[in-house]
């Protein structure tokens, strides 16, 4: 069995990639081209403030048993604030508001669809919790507004509801993203009982503590943490990888290499496996107010292209004067190269008109990621690898990997432990 792994990229998967064969007494250098870890979970600082933003908003719920468990193994669960029982508030644009629940009652009562739709929809949920794995991969040639439609979701309920959770989760509409991944999530998410549902939020910054702890944890296993490293290419003779040369021109020695890179840095690193999937953007708006705005830690927007608020004041336990409220839109495809002011105000409109308060905004901050996730659009699955290639020691971890959900924190998890699995098993070359 190989003695020392080389793991390049620190975000969530080779993290858990990293921790796993660490954890199995293997002698692990993790390297990672940023200053610190986290990847794609990443933070910056306030440039008016004394905290660190998320560069978007993340969110875990009770389905995601992998990402918990590592964040219980590396000592920070405490970070994350559960929710005891299921309970989403949800803003009209006049301002009504109505609660989902765990119980029938809540659901059946929620004012935002009709009658009928609510029956629609509790009824595709109870047929999206049956569907298997097979089931599930014959879809991924349909988008999820058409597989919706399939299964008697009317275009409101889909506007209303279903898009609420599919485009947050996929980065992608319901009208171009993937059947098979939507119904993935929502079968795990929505179909095993609301208790799965839970909302899940970091009291601080996700990208700031998750790779302190990560390093940390890596650390006194007798892992090595290199930051600021960039993989040139991978070394290789008789036919199996011998480690990796950084740009610098340094190389660096292993028995076995994890690859766990961005797909688009895979062209330059190992051509062979950089799939064409395209790119879907996030932006996030951080607003800052003068005065609390709602006391609500979180809320969703109906009829409105921002679909999630965080009341990151209210979640950190803040009891300042102010409050700050982040907007987080998914897909942002028509807006991530719109003037920072026109997003804010955009926002903030929608906000006053919802919450009717008085509050004025007093600054903004804008954070766009271009390249957030992967375009989870329809017939991506056959593009996706998995954790093994052709050459026998060099295994490929990220949430863009075959792992059969979109681009979420879970998906990175599994992705990563896939890989460290394959990695100790010695396995045979891929196809």
């Amino acid at each position: 069995m190989p003695s020392s792994a080389l793991v390049v990229g620190g975000g969530l998967a080779g993290i858990a990639a990293a921790c796993d064969l660490a954890d199995a007494g293997w002698r692990v250098t993790l390297l990672e081209r940023r200053r610190r870890l986290g990847g794609m979970v990443a933070s910056f600082p306030d440039p008016e403030g004394t905290v660190e933003l998320d560069n978007g908003e993340h969110i875990a719920i009770e389905a995601c048993r992998e990402l918990y468990a590592l964040f219980g193994r590396l000592g920070v669960g405490d970070r994350v604030r559960r929710q005891p029982r299921l309970s989403i508030p949800f803003l009209g644009p006049d301002g009504r508001r109505a609660d989902l629940g765990e119980s029938a009652w809540s659901f059946l009562s929620f004012r935002f669809l009709s009658f009928g739709d609510r029956w629609r929809v509790a009824r595709g949920i109870g047929a999206i919790g049956r569907l298997k794995d097979a089931e599930i991969a014959r879809l991924d040639n349909l988008t999820a507004r058409e597989w919706l439609e399939d299964i008697g979701q009317s275009p409101e309920a889909i506007a209303r509801f279903w898009e609420m959770f599919v485009c947050p989760a996929l980065n992608e509409p319901c009208e171009r993203a993937s059947a098979a991944l939507a119904a993935r999530v929502l079968r795990d998410a929505m179909g095993r009982g609301p208790a799965e549902s839970r909302f899940g939020l970091f009291t601080v910054p996700l990208g700031t503590f998750l790779g302190e702890a990560a390093a940390r944890w890596l650390g006194e296993r007798g892992g090595e943490v290199r930051t600021l490293a960039t993989a040139g290419r991978v070394s290789m003779a008789q036919g199996k990888a011998t480690g990796v040369e950084l740009t610098g021109g340094e190389r660096i020695a292993a028995d076995a290499v994890i690859l766990a890179l961005p797909h688009g840095e895979m062209s330059s690193v190992l051509p062979d496996y950089a799939p064409p999937l395209g790119y879907s953007p996030i932006v996030n708006a951080h607003l800052f107010y003068d005065r609390p705005v709602t006391d609500l830690a979180f809320f969703g927007l109906i009829d409105c292209r921002v679909h999630w608020v965080f009341n990151r004041s209210v979640i950190r336990g803040d009891r300042g004067a102010g409050q700050h409220l982040s907007c987080s839109i998914s897909a942002a495809h028509d807006w991530a190269h719109r003037p920072s002011a026109e997003i804010a105000a955009t926002c903030d409109a929608e906000l006053k008109r919802r919450l009717k308060s008085p509050a004025r905004l007093v600054r903004f901050v804008v954070s766009r990621e271009h390249r957030a996730t992967f375009s989870a659009r329809p017939g991506t699955s056959p593009l996706r690898p998995g954790a093994r290639t052709r050459i026998p020691n060099l295994f490929l971890a990220g949430a863009w990997t075959d792992t059969g959900y979109p681009a979420t924190m879970e998906g990175a998890v599994r992705s990563g432990r896939e890989a460290a699995r394959a990695a100790q098993t010695g396995a045979k070359p891929g196809a």
